[in-house]
């Protein structure tokens, strides 16, 4: 960034009366000024093909607010990676316990949650471990971080599209989800996602190999080796999901099966979902930036709210929305209070003396007492 100039009268003087109009080498135009007078011009805002800030003062005074937003998104990231963390556990734990509504469907929402579970983790671990220097350093250790939050990044985008595969083959192609196997979802929300982080960090370290491979070099493009992936599930889940809604608009309106209930409500799920992963991923092409403060903000507390709060939208959508976890729930609860409510009817009936012989034992030796 530039500053003004500001030449003494011996620049170019002739006769040490005045000095010539002329133009330096970075081809600002000096106008004819007298001997003894300061002459001010801006910096050039191109030079060499580059576009410079000329604006430098005016950004002066900005720095305290800019900084006062900056720890109010970090406070709600923080917030908001907490909070999701616990729905996400709790989820966690409600599909590892119900046993009885564990099906291929709630086996794809339990594997869902785990990858946010991991990938808010990761999340933490590079907040708390990731500093200036470590960036500076560029330590093996660092490295691997990035890479594992990266892999847990991906592999959300590849369980929502195993979401979108079930519904689109249940739904729209009426394949029996029966033939369907946990093995095939496995290989696309876990496996398939490990080769593309593999080549990504081969690329990194080749040609980007610096600050812990956060950010990206100037024309370097190793990123879009993982993020051109996720942007391609995303289309196609897109698609599916617009398949989707047109069959049921159409085929299942009127159907009131258990089965067609239980797909509507995974298909307003998934409608939800998608598109807020989607949305808070497309931000991030088309960061507002330059010198539009108001836009500045704007971005950064909403990409704060809807990144931080994935977590806690897919727990709500996928466990406790769910009528299959909720009504599984009710029955645990109400199995536990008849068996601590029988618990203790025993135990009353057991604290009661109704023995008549203990009663005239006791008698009788008060009646022998006197």
């Amino acid at each position: 960034m530039c500053l003004s100039l500001h030449l003494p009268p011996s620049f170019l003087c002739h006769s040490g009366l005045f000095c010539n109009m002329s133009i330096d080498p970075i081809g600002t135009c000096w106008p004819k000024s007298t001997a003894g007078e300061w002459v001010s011009r801006p910096c050039p805002e191109m030079f060499y093909g580059v576009k410079y800030n000329t604006t430098t003062i005016v950004y002066l005074c900005r720095p305290k607010k800019s900084k006062l937003h900056y720890h109010i998104a970090v406070i709600i990231n923080y917030m908001g990676h907490c909070i999701s963390l616990a729905a996400l556990l709790v989820a966690f734990i409600l599909f590892m316990r119900l046993r009885s509504i564990r099906c291929l469907r709630n086996i794809i929402h339990w594997n869902l949650i785990t990858a946010f579970i991991l990938r808010n983790a990761t999340w933490f671990v590079v907040q708390l471990t990731m500093n200036p220097e470590v960036h500076e350093s560029n330590v093996l250790w660092c490295r691997l971080v990035t890479a594992a939050y990266n892999y847990f990044h991906v592999t959300n985008f590849f369980w929502m599209f195993g979401e979108g595969c079930y519904l689109h083959t249940a739904i729209v192609l009426t394949y029996s989800t029966d033939k369907l196997r946990k093995w095939m979802f496995i290989c696309i929300g876990w496996c398939i996602p490990l080769p593309i982080i593999i080549a990504w960090a081969i690329g990194k370290l080749y040609y980007d190999n610096e600050k812990c491979w956060f950010g990206k070099k100037a024309g370097v493009y190793t990123d879009y080796i993982y993020q051109g992936p996720m942007i391609l599930v995303l289309l196609i889940n897109f698609i599916f999901l617009f398949n989707i809604v047109r069959i049921l608009m159409t085929k299942l309106r009127a159907s009131t099966t258990s089965e067609t209930i239980q797909y509507r409500k995974a298909v307003k799920a998934t409608l939800v979902l998608l598109p807020l992963l989607g949305i808070t991923y497309m931000l991030f092409f088309v960061n507002p930036g330059g010198e539009d403060e108001v836009a500045q903000i704007v971005f950064i507390y909403f990409n704060s709210i809807l990144e931080s709060f994935q977590g806690f939208f897919v727990s709500v959508f996928y466990c406790f929305l769910n009528s299959e976890v909720r009504s599984a729930v009710r029955k645990r609860w109400h199995r536990w209070q008849d068996k601590h409510s029988i618990r203790a009817r025993v135990a009353r009936a057991m604290s009661i003396p109704t023995s008549p012989t203990r009663v005239s034992f006791h008698s009788i030796k008060q009646s022998s007492a006197v």
